[in-house]
């Protein structure tokens, strides 16, 4: 009866874990994608030229669903060089998610 009572509690342990598991597996998931559409994200904005101040946002279109982005350009201390922060945010589990990357922009022609 003892080793019954030691089993259930111990499969009900690992099932747990087992869920939580999964769990943390769907986000490593969510947050490798994120990061890879941002790097993405990050790539066009620097290849468009030097960005304008001010703040952005949008999504991935049809092709990543779910997943969106926020961008801010703010003025540094020199006037050819910009920080930008971009955020892509994603819905998991009833909260949303984000992660954020910032990066600095220099002004080639400036």
């Amino acid at each position: 009866m003892i080793a019954l009572a030691v089993l259930a509690i111990s499969l009900t342990v690992l099932l747990g874990l087992r869920n939580r598991d999964i769990a943390l597996s769907g986000y490593s998931g969510h947050l490798t994608e994120a990061t890879l559409l941002a790097r993405q994200q990050i790539a066009e904005i620097t290849f468009a030229g030097f960005p304008d101040l001010g703040e952005k946002e949008g999504d991935f279109g049809e092709e990543r669903p779910g997943y969106r982005w926020k961008q801010e350009v703010k003025q540094t201390p020199y006037d050819v060089v910009r920080e930008l922060n971009l955020d892509v945010l994603w819905k998991e589990g009833g909260r949303e998610e984000s992660v954020r990357f910032t990066t600095f922009v220099f002004n080639a022609r400036g």
